[in-house]
């Protein structure tokens, strides 16, 4: 089974603070920008294309000292969120990655 890996549509552009804990995220095909800002801006800024959703969860659970299991439903409804509206996309991972 080939994993997917999530990464940032190219009909997006994104604007971060300088901290970090704030991302203006515009759809160029929408007219209104969302902002993520706290832990929806630290999933946004993991979406490097190269996680699988398992290994997504894992990062951010370190990240938070926390639990892969105690996240996964609310990363897994902003991931589900942000693709229904075409910010982000899936694709297979590259056979290369790891």
């Amino acid at each position: 089974m080939t994993e997917q890996v999530w990464r940032v549509s190219s009909d997006v552009a994104c604007v971060h603070s300088a901290d970090g804990g704030r991302v203006a995220v515009l759809h160029l095909e929408q007219h209104v920008p969302v902002i993520l800002a706290g832990t929806a801006a630290s999933v946004w800024n993991a979406l490097d294309g190269t996680r699988t959703e398992k290994e997504l969860i894992e990062f951010l659970a370190h990240e938070y000292a926390t639990e892969a299991r105690t996240i996964h439903g609310d990363v897994m409804g902003l991931i589900h969120t942000l693709s229904s509206t075409g910010t982000i996309t899936s694709s297979p991972r590259d056979e290369g990655a790891s």
